[in-house]
């Protein structure tokens, strides 16, 4: 089971680069009540198969390795968001984030509404059309 952490700045968030941990706490600062509690370094997707018979059980969890990691998943009621946090995001986070949010729903099965969003510190060109096109959120912050 993956931590469930209340929408809040933070002291550490799990895979965040120092940009990204900067993007993400504007986005906190700007938008406090956005969500009601999120995830981070969510794991989706299949692994590589390894070979069992060379598992002597000290591999636990290794498959985390192999699988996507969606950079926050948040929550507002049941409606969810799968979120990339991006530094000049360009064209090839809109691939990713369809991929995970594609994984994210085949993989969890939720209940509610999922969305995605790309939160980024420049908007670089063409990626305010590109998003409205594949019913992306853009926030610059």
């Amino acid at each position: 089971m993956i931590d469930v952490f209340k929408y809040e700045k933070g002291n550490w968030y799990p895979h965040m680069s120092a940009a990204d941990r900067l993007i993400w706490e504007r986005f906190i600062d700007k938008y406090p009540d956005a969500y009601q509690q999120v995830q981070y370094d969510f794991h989706v997707g299949e692994a590589p198969p390894f070979n069992t018979l060379m598992d002597d059980g000290t591999d636990t969890n290794q498959d985390k390795l192999y699988r996507l990691r969606i950079d926050v998943v948040a929550t507002n009621g049941t409606d969810i968001d799968i979120i990339e946090i991006k530094p000049k995001a360009g064209p090839s986070s809109l691939g990713q984030l369809k991929s995970y949010a594609n994984l994210y729903s085949r993989d969890e099965e939720p209940a509610g509404k999922v969305s995605m969003l790309l939160i980024t510190d420049q908007e670089m060109p063409n990626m305010d059309y590109l998003c409205k096109q594949e019913n992306i959120k853009l926030i610059v912050i």
